[in-house]
């Protein structure tokens, strides 16, 4: 395979795109490294779902191989971006050997006394040395027999392991049949244990899926295609809004099988996954936490305040440092620097890196104290008595939803298939060793409402608990009838034409594009009563092909606007 291969020259270079050369090709983007390699400017324009499906050719593995020859970009999660990422799906699917290719070392293989890695009884936890990410790889979801132990496990260690919330959620799935236990357990930790506000976090990653990898025109049919005739697919395309670009495919294969490009194709593999995390619109889609998460916040607020605090130090320091050096480098270019200046100029910036090498050893410092501090938490008795009852309520909601829903009619129909059988049978698993908490949460979801006690004030409100119930089974339903709502809202808002309002927010250049802090500001500038997850809920709809921006005709296509050109 020489260089005049048609991967490499002919449809399977991108349109649009050139070999880079001359001083382009070996000038670098940045100076610091953080989880991946150094990034660039994207090429090309950006485009809506249609961009998916960019089209390869030639064979599998020479497509990925060429692919890497000409890099159309090396992504990167910046040092001290304090991503937190939490990885779960059924056992098998390839979740530590998805964790082991972005961390690029075989930390989820490494032994409990390794420095990087922390495991506890149902979550392993690699953070990078260099601050940019935090992984986790949850232990127990996945199993087949799941018990309500397993449940307690893992709400209480996710909310030890993330105190400041999880920025990115990867359901890892296995490019093979999607069975009814797998559906069962996503609709049940999703929407039940950590609550619906996670979904806008939340991204698909298919392992073992070479041809996808490269080929993505392929891939989108094989998305259209699941999502027409197997009702399982349907639900999980429902949970990330309907959008292809929201599954990541990878493939990972073994360092020591004998495939033709296994370098490549990991290479291949964890730069997607890191062009993910990198894009992923923190600013406007904040880290979720669920009630409990949020409990475990609370009380470790001190050492939570710290952390923070030196987090946005060290950003702030960073930006200073490459203000003053993009300054420097631009006088040099235009008139020169005399001695003195130029020595002035080396001084600020070395005080800046060394002022940000102090704020990072804080940020170590504050990161054990709170590690500590979670640990005195963790054997509370008051913490772990509410990690079985935030457990419990989750479960009985759970039951409440699918025990008296009638088992599905077969057919053939996507809309004939239901999750109802499996979630039945997981109740049943879920029910061995939760026993009587179970019949008291669901009997008291079904009491009818007390009357009010002179003594005691108020009784609680089980009606309202059933309800809740009831309703989150129809929860994504309703939550897109209200992003509707939210949508014909703010269209009412708007004055003049979408391309005026989009002009007004970035000006006139034709490459403008919407950042998430951008679009954060001008939300809430038209309406300051929307929350953050209504924000969020708006953002995924437009930004259709998840680049992280938003361009005019995502812009248009969001607030349905038609454009003049």
């Amino acid at each position: 395979m020489g260089n005049g291969c048609q991967a490499c020259t002919g449809p399977g270079r991108p349109p649009g795109e050139a070999e880079a050369t001359g001083d382009d090709a070996a000038k670098p983007q940045h100076d610091d490294a953080g989880i991946g390699s150094s990034s660039g400017a994207e090429l090309g324009a950006k485009a809506s779902l249609q961009s998916f499906a960019s089209a390869s050719s030639g064979s599998i593995a020479e497509s990925v191989i060429c692919s890497l020859r000409h890099p159309q970009r090396q992504w990167v999660v910046p040092p001290d971006s304090n991503l937190t990422v939490m990885m779960f799906g059924m056992t098998g699917a390839g979740k530590s050997s998805l964790g082991n290719l972005i961390a690029g070392s075989d930390v989820f293989e490494a032994a409990d006394d390794t420095a990087s890695v922390t495991n506890l009884d149902s979550v392993m936890r690699y953070e990078a040395a260099d601050g940019s990410i935090v992984l986790m790889d949850t232990i127990g979801l996945g199993d087949t027999e799941i018990d309500q132990d397993q449940v307690v496990s893992s709400i209480r260690d996710v909310a030890l392991s993330a105190p400041l919330g999880i920025d990115v959620l990867l359901f890892v799935m296995r490019n093979a049949r999607i069975t009814d236990d797998a559906i069962a357990r996503l609709i049940y930790v999703t929407e039940y244990l950590w609550g619906q506000e996670c979904l806008l976090n939340l991204y698909i990653v298919v392992t073992f899926a070479n041809r996808y990898l490269v080929r993505k025109d392929e891939a989108l049919q094989w998305i259209e295609r699941q999502a027409e005739i197997n009702w399982r697919f349907k639900h999980i395309y429902n949970l990330v809004g309907n959008n292809p670009n929201r599954f990541v495919f990878v493939d990972n294969p073994d360092p020591l099988c004998e495939e033709p490009g296994v370098a490549e194709r990991q290479a291949a593999s964890r730069n997607i996954m890191l062009k993910t995390l990198a894009q992923h619109p923190k600013d406007v889609i904040l880290p979720f936490s669920n009630n409990f998460m949020k409990s475990a916040q609370k009380l470790t607020q001190k050492e939570v305040d710290e952390l923070m605090s030196s987090q946005k130090e060290i950003r702030e320091l960073g930006k200073d440092e490459s203000s003053t050096t993009s300054s420097r480098e631009d006088q040099l270019e235009v008139s020169g620097l005399d001695k003195k200046t130029e020595a002035e100029g080396r001084r600020k910036i070395e005080d800046l890196r060394q002022r940000r090498e102090d704020a990072r050893r804080r940020k170590k410092q504050a990161g054990q104290a709170l590690k500590r501090r979670l640990e005195e938490v963790k054997q509370t008795p008051a913490f772990q008595r509410q990690a079985v009852q935030e457990a419990d309520k989750a479960t009985a909601r759970f039951a409440s939803a699918y025990e008296r829903a009638p088992d599905p009619v077969p057919g053939k129909l996507v809309a004939s298939g239901s999750p109802v059988v499996a979630c039945k049978r997981m109740i049943s698993t879920l029910a061995r060793n939760m026993g009587r908490r179970l019949t008291s949460y669901k009997q008291n979801s079904l009491k009818p409402d007390a009357p009010p006690s002179p003594k005691r004030g108020p009784a609680a409100a089980p009606k309202e608990e059933l309800l809740e119930a009831d309703e989150s089974v129809h929860s994504l339903e309703v939550s897109e009838r209200a992003l509707d709502l939210l949508i014909s809202k703010y269209r009412s808002f708007l004055r003049g034409s979408v391309r005026e309002n989009f002009d007004r927010l970035v000006g006139s250049r034709p490459s403008a594009s919407l950042s998430p802090i951008a679009f954060q500001m001008f939300v809430s500038e038209v309406d300051p009563t929307i929350n953050q997850f209504q924000a969020g809920g708006l953002w995924r709809r437009g930004d259709a092909n998840c680049d992280g921006q938003m361009d005019l005709s995502e812009f248009a296509m969001l607030f349905g606007g038609k454009l003049d050109y």
